[in-house]
């Protein structure tokens, strides 16, 4: 991990600790969709790949 990887994971700490609940929330509900839509595109390419349906 780099300074600056890291000076931007404390960045966005510092942006987290000033939020308040909803706003905390709603950024964790973002990233979570985020998240579920990549791994779902990682989950296709696997079953193309090698011919499995899960």
């Amino acid at each position: 991990m780099t300074k600056e990887e890291l000076n931007q994971m404390c960045r966005e700490y510092q942006q987290v600790l000033s939020m308040n609940e909803e706003e905390v929330f709603a950024m964790y509900e973002e990233s979570k969709s985020e998240c579920i839509a990549s791994f779902e595109a990682e989950i296709d390419f696997w079953e193309n790949h090698l011919g499995y349906k899960y």
